[in-house]
């Protein structure tokens, strides 16, 4: 069935200016260069919320706000890049830590290189192959072409699954959730997981929360101003952000599902893996080196930059660098790079 006729790209620019977005003749150039190398549906995720009907914008009307200009949507676009790249690397930390965590204590409690296919840890069904957590991994291992993987089916090939501390390299960020689920006693989670600030309950609702959020950054998808479908649960305990956090507006039980939430639990997990690693500064950086981006559409409250936590963050390096080669924010363009 025909929905609608494509558009070539320069009906697509025409159609834009005819729905008021404002375009200079040098900047169309750039535009359709945009359109043909990123995808005008793409980038109609940017532009929506400077559209009259926005934040709701359903039924669309696709019509502009006044002043709109194409580089409001250039630069909305450039800082959502930039935004998934940071929290790519803040997940990365995260996975990779707790895949260390998990095969250290394991194999140490249990003093032995295959504690994973202890059935006391996990119960009798867990190693069946019928059991898609084990099985993937069984698969993932029989399948691998890497050194470390072929060196243990060369040299022990009656073994199922090689040492913890290669499974670990082996599972994703998914799988892991799962082992570390199946694992019968909480105290062990608990053991595990306790380091990161928060109790074993909480951190597995948000771990696997982070693996919706690391597809979206995987896909190049619009993370900064998105609302997430899997939201994880609200720490009760005493934390050092729990009065930070922004509720549901139709129910104070729950969190907003906006990523502002996501980021005050990164900052409290990724400063007990890596202290030097200023995520929060890095975020706030990121937001004020580009005056397009309005903070609320993040889940950010208004008077975030007064709240303790964010006056209180530590400046990052390329502050420090602008700071000692006399920067001054002369042009947008300037505060972009």
């Amino acid at each position: 069935m025909e929905i609608k006729k494509p558009l070539t790209i320069a009906q697509q620019v025409d159609l834009l200016k005819e729905r008021g977005l404002l375009i200079t003749t040098k900047e169309e150039v750039e535009l359709r260069e945009w359109l043909i190398n990123i995808n005008y549906y793409r980038l109609s995720g940017y532009w929506w919320i400077y559209e009259n009907k926005a934040p709701t914008c359903s039924p669309r009307e696709h019509e502009f706000k006044s002043v709109t200009t194409w580089k409001k949507i250039k630069y909305t676009y450039i800082f959502d890049q930039k935004f998934r790249r940071l929290i790519s690397i803040a997940i990365e930390k995260i996975e990779i830590s707790i895949k260390a965590r998990w095969s250290q204590y394991l194999a140490e409690t249990l003093c032995c290189s295959h504690p994973h296919e202890r059935k006391s840890l996990f119960g009798d069904k867990f190693h069946n192959t019928s059991n898609a957590t084990y099985k993937k991994l069984v698969d993932s291992y029989n399948k691998s072409t890497e050194l470390y993987a072929c060196h243990y089916k060369e040299r022990y090939p009656e073994l199922k699954t090689p040492p913890i501390w290669v499974c670990a390299l082996l599972l994703t960020l998914g799988e892991m959730i799962n082992w570390l689920k199946s694992l019968k006693t909480p105290a062990d989670r608990n053991a595990i997981l306790r380091p990161y600030g928060f109790d074993e309950e909480v951190l597995l609702s948000f771990f696997t929360h982070l693996t919706s959020i690391r597809n979206i950054c995987a896909h190049n998808g619009r993370l900064w101003n998105k609302r997430t479908k899997k939201l994880f649960i609200k720490p009760t305990a005493t934390s050092e952000i729990k009065e930070y956090f922004i509720a549901n507006e139709l129910d104070d039980n729950k969190l907003d599902s906006k990523i502002y939430n996501t980021l005050l639990m990164l900052h409290v997990i990724l400063k007990n893996i890596d202290k030097d690693f200023l995520f929060l500064s890095e975020v706030k950086d990121l937001i004020s080196q580009n005056k397009y981006i309005d903070p609320k559409h993040m889940g950010f409250p208004e008077n975030w930059k007064e709240l303790n936590l964010w006056k209180t963050l530590p400046i990052t390096k390329s502050q420090k660098h602008r700071k000692r080669s006399g920067y001054k924010k002369k042009t947008f363009r300037n505060r972009i790079s």
